[in-house]
């Protein structure tokens, strides 16, 4: 777990230097209905426009675009 909060962590610089018009990590899932669920509620809310939901090191990855 240690490992996935320093993999989160270094994303989360990384997506904070990028342009306002990139992805930005939004969360961490340990499914992919989690994370899928809680994309479709951002989009829904005007929270974003839309989302992807990666997976990587066996955790789901949230991305959006404001």
């Amino acid at each position: 777990m240690a490992v996935a909060g320093a993999l989160v962590s270094g994303l989360a610089v990384v997506a904070s230097a990028t342009p306002a018009h990139a992805e930005t990590l939004r969360n961490v899932y340990y499914s992919s209905s989690d994370c899928y669920r809680y994309g479709d509620y951002g989009v829904q809310n005007h929270m974003w426009t839309s989302y992807r939901c990666d997976n990587q090191y066996n955790l789901w990855f949230l991305w959006s675009v404001p």
